[in-house]
């Protein structure tokens, strides 16, 4: 079915310390800006990697700790906390990302930077899929529920809501909190 999608090498095991994280976001920045590429127009992509230097050790950070919540809290309110920090990463982003999406060149090199480091958005997927497994093995989650499934709803409709939010701004719709615990509280999971 995905025969024609591009192959990526096989991601990094995921890294140990926020620390980690921004070393690896440092460098990637380093690459762009030091590539035998042409650096014109790349000035969008140099602000957002810059961005995501400081908003990517914090967000693996937490989505990191949400491994350590498996049997304690609730399994809606640590879904909550995942779908809020989710929201405020993105939505930290987001107009950076703008440009740089628009730009093809700069889009291509993205994903480049994105898969040498090992941080593309399917990271954050597979953080709350962990999660759910554990919650599983301790019985909180029911053994008929596909974690990876539930991790990509939570996340995409938390990616769907900063896009509304940065499309029609924030008057017609609910707080990023009243919006991340009503994602939690439609997977149905407790």
């Amino acid at each position: 079915m995905y025969s024609n999608r591009e192959q990526s090498p096989p991601q990094p095991a995921c890294p140990a310390s926020t620390s980690d994280v921004r070393r690896i976001v440092v460098e990637a920045v380093s690459d762009t800006r030091f590539s035998a590429q042409p650096a014109s127009g790349q000035g969008h992509l140099d602000v957002y990697l810059a961005l995501l230097q400081d908003s990517l050790p914090v967000y693996v950070g937490v989505m990191s700790d949400l491994l350590g919540q498996a049997g304690q809290a609730t399994v809606r309110g640590n879904l909550t906390t995942a779908a809020q920090v989710t929201i405020d990463f993105y939505r930290s982003l987001f107009p950076a990302k703008l440009p740089v999406l628009a730009s093809p060149a700069q889009l291509i090199r993205l994903r480049q930077v994105m898969r040498a480091g090992g941080f593309g958005p399917e990271r954050g997927d597979e953080a709350i899929a962990d999660y759910l497994r554990r919650e599983q093995k301790l019985g909180r989650v029911g053994p008929d529920v596909d974690p990876l499934a539930v991790a990509r709803l939570l996340t995409g409709g938390c990616l769907g809501y900063v896009y509304n939010m940065t499309l029609m701004g924030g008057d017609d719709l609910p707080s990023g909190e009243e919006y991340a615990a009503g994602i939690a509280h439609g997977l149905r999971l407790d």
